[in-house]
C-alpha cells in the first residue's frame, strides 16, 4: 500500500498538528473565526485528531503542535496579509489572552514537541520546525487540523521543498465551509500529497 510506503517501517513519521487553538476552534472564543470553528465541530476534528496523536506516542513517534501566538504588544507581528491585519486590529489572538492556548481536547503531553510562532501564515515560518524534524531524521509530514484554506496546503508545500513527503488525514483538517474543504482537496492537496483518513493512518501506524 502506498501508505505503508509513507509510514511503515523504516520510515520516520512525525503528526503535525496544526493550529488548534482555542481561538480558531473553540465556538466560546473563536468570535471572529466562527465558521472555521463551526466546521471542526461538525468534522469532529478534535476527537480524530486525539486518537491520532496516541496512536503515534504509542509507537514512539513524535507528535507536533505548530500554533501561532503573536507576543502581547504585536512585536515582530508582520502585516503583510489582510488577514493579518484583519488579526492585529482586531487586538486579539495575542499572548496573555486565552485565544493561542492549545483547545483542551488536544494539550500536549510529555514529549510532545511545540513550535509556536509569532507571526506568519504556515507552520514552518520562523519557528523552528524545520530544523527540529531535520534533527529526529524525520521524513514524512501526516498533517492535520487547519485551515484548509490557508495553513494546510501552504505547510504542505513548505513540508515538500524540504524533501518531506506529507500525508494529510481529510477527516481531521477543516475550513471555513465544505466548498474550501472538497476544493482544496480536490483541485491542490493531491498534487503534493498523499490524501488519507484518520483511520487509514491510524492502521498504518499499527501495521510498523
Amino acid at each position: 500500500m502506498s501508505l505503508d510506503r509513507r509510514l511503515g517501517t523504516g520510515r520516520t513519521p512525525v503528526l503535525l498538528i496544526s493550529e488548534c487553538q482555542n481561538g480558531l476552534i473553540d465556538p466560546e472564543y473563536a468570535t471572529t473565526m466562527a465558521e472555521l470553528a463551526r466546521q471542526a465541530a461538525e468534522r469532529d476534528i478534535v476527537s480524530k485528531i486525539a486518537r491520532l496523536a496516541g496512536s503515534f506516542r504509542s509507537a514512539g513517534l513524535p507528535v507536533a503542535h505548530a500554533t501561532i501566538e503573536p507576543a502581547a504588544d504585536w512585536a515582530g507581528f508582520d502585516l503583510s496579509s489582510p488577514l493579518a491585519v484583519h488579526t492585529r486590529r482586531r487586538d486579539e489572538f495575542k499572548e496573555g489572552t486565552p485565544l493561542p492556548l492549545i483547545h483542551p481536547g488536544l494539550r500536549p503531553e510529555e514529549g510532545d514537541l511545540l513550535f509556536p510562532r509569532r507571526t506568519g501564515m504556515t507552520s514552518f515560518f520562523r519557528s523552528g520546525l524545520g530544523a527540529a524534524l531535520r534533527e529526529r531524521g524525520v521524513d514524512t509530514v501526516v498533517l492535520v487540523g487547519i485551515s484548509t484554506n490557508v495553513a494546510i496546503p501552504g505547510t504542505t508545500v513548505e513540508a515538500v521543498n524540504r524533501g518531506l513527503s506529507v500525508v494529510v488525514a481529510e477527516d481531521a483538517t477543516a475550513g471555513t465551509s465544505e466548498e474550501v474543504q472538497r476544493f482544496t482537496f480536490t483541485h491542490v492537496l493531491p498534487a503534493l500529497a498523499t490524501i488519507s483518513t484518520t483511520e487509514e493512518v491510524i492502521a498504518a501506524i499499527g501495521r510498523r
